[in-house]
């Protein structure tokens, strides 16, 4: 799990900044969790030492282990907590908003989960998810009728801006051939915005003393002119540049049409509401198609197609795309 919060640190400095202030959408569990996280990925006491003994083991037996705080929904639900509230950044509190919208937010969180792990017969799980929500029902700013409307007004915005996020990025080892050593290679994402065709490349690794750099631009023309020539020239030769131009060709998002990508949410969306034997077999097959066509071709587009499906799959419930893997596997 910590690897799990580790990658929320490097990922988050690469997340639309639209993430931010919205204030009737659900809730970005990764975004907002990351603004609790230390550079090694774990909330630091300033955040767990004001909470009550009782908050603490009430919120950590919901995921991940049971005696700590360690899952994007956790750090969520412990940040509204009484003593937290005070502490926490100001970010947190424009993208939490009012304590109605608060709570209308971490409700349809805890509900999203609950849907899940009803689905998959987690009945212990689903109890300790169903006391959350009494809790929050209990402060009186919402009803578990109002939370459970605001969940199926939002989570088509919700999974749509996480196919967004997902399907427009690939990540890859970024090399640089002027040295034999792996030390100057990379571990890089390269982001495209959607709405504007902007690219961001992140990037760091030992060459980097582990610090994560990063460099935008409003094409890809411009961000290979920034790569050549801006303020970090010496972390790349022609050999990396011409990679990340090849990578930008392999982000599924620009290799699929707009009616896939919206196919693709439908069924999502489908089944987030319903979550019934067959709205789960069309998210299965769904991903069965990108995960044996990229076997059976080798064709490097299915390929990243396949790993954005787990990493959009992961994002969304862990637990789902692990039983959709050993369903597919079988």
């Amino acid at each position: 799990m910590k690897k799990i919060l580790a990658l929320i640190v490097f990922l988050f400095v690469i997340l639309a900044p639209a993430a931010f202030g919205q204030t009737d959408a659900m809730l970005d569990l990764r975004s907002y969790s990351s603004l609790f996280l230390s550079s090694t990925g774990n909330v630091p006491r300033t955040y767990t030492r004001p909470a009550s003994n009782e908050d603490v083991e009430r919120i950590a037996a919901l995921g991940g282990s049971e005696t700590s705080i360690d899952t994007p929904l956790e750090i969520a639900l412990l940040s509204n907590s009484a003593g937290v509230v005070d502490v926490r950044p100001a970010e947190a509190n424009q993208m939490l908003g009012t304590p109605r919208q608060a709570d209308l937010k971490l409700g349809s969180a805890v509900f999203m989960e609950m849907q899940i792990l009803r689905f998959l017969g987690n009945t212990n799980a689903v109890g300790r998810h169903e006391g959350e929500l009494r809790f929050i029902t209990d402060r009186g700013n919402v009803t578990r009728a109002e939370i459970e409307t605001f969940y199926r007004n939002g989570i088509r915005t919700l999974i749509s801006s996480t196919v967004d996020e997902e399907f427009n990025r690939v990540s890859f080892l970024l090399e640089n051939s002027r040295t034999f050593s792996s030390a100057r290679d990379h571990n890089a994402v390269l982001t495209r915005n959607p709405q504007n065709g902007h690219y961001t490349l992140t990037y760091g690794g030992a060459y980097t003393n582990n610090e994560t750099r990063i460099i935008t631009a409003n094409s890809l023309e411009a961000l290979s002119h920034e790569m050549r020539n801006g303020n970090n020239r010496a972390d790349f030769d022609e050999t990396g540049i011409n990679a990340v131009r090849t990578q930008a060709g392999l982000i599924p998002a620009m290799t699929l049409s707009d009616t896939a990508l919206n196919e693709a949410i439908n069924i999502l969306v489908n089944f987030y509401i319903n979550p019934s034997p067959e709205n789960y077999n069309l998210v299965k097959d769904w991903y069965v198609i990108y995960s044996m066509t990229g076997l059976s071709t080798g064709n490097e587009r299915y390929i990243y197609l396949q790993r954005s499906t787990e990493s959009l799959l992961a994002e969304l419930n862990e637990a789902l795309k692990q039983r959709i893997l050993a369903d597919t596997s079988r």
